[in-house]
């Protein structure tokens, strides 16, 4: 596997791993990602950007995921606090291919993240048990609750990782 910039040739993979999450959500009776977001123009727009990256095995695209480096609903977490004060990448958009889940890809995406970055952020829905035990078994720790302005449903369990480089 290897970690690469997407291109816009991937849309098409991508929304299908896109998809077949919301609708796996969905079923799990999870609000995340039932508004619309994330589309098509939102990953385009991360291409636009260079902040999104897809897991590749040759032609085939295993995993997408977006990082920012700055995220606004991260300067006011409830409940708890970020284990640092320090500058993070936030990765965001995290998804794998249904044909591959449970199958490495995901522990793959963060620890090459871990190799590169010293201090990570992330957040998922608090109904969302898969990411939330994929996060913990990858190392992150809790570290409390996160609104989105975006959603009716805004809670998010925020989280983060850090090490000495």
């Amino acid at each position: 596997m290897i970690i690469t910039k997407a291109e816009i040739k991937d849309i098409c993979d991508i929304m299908y791993m896109v998809n077949d999450a919301k609708a796996f959500l969905k079923s799990q009776g999870v609000n995340q990602w039932q508004d619309g977001y994330p589309n098509e123009e939102s990953f385009e727009n991360d291409i636009k950007e260079n902040r999104l990256y897809v897991v590749k095995e040759g032609d085939l695209v295993l995993g997408v995921f977006a990082l920012v480096d700055y995220e606004q609903t991260y300067d006011v977490i409830y409940e708890g606090t970020w284990s640092k004060d320090l500058p993070y990448i936030a990765a965001h958009r995290i998804c794998v291919n249904p044909d591959y889940k449970g199958k490495g890809v995901a522990r793959f995406i963060f620890d090459e993240l871990k190799k590169k970055y010293s201090y990570i952020r992330v957040d998922t829905h608090r109904h969302n048990v898969n990411m939330n035990k994929c996060l913990i078994n990858n190392g992150f720790s809790k570290r409390g609750s996160i609104y989105l302005n975006s959603e009716s449903d805004n809670h998010r369990v925020a989280y983060d990782f850090y090490h000495d480089n």
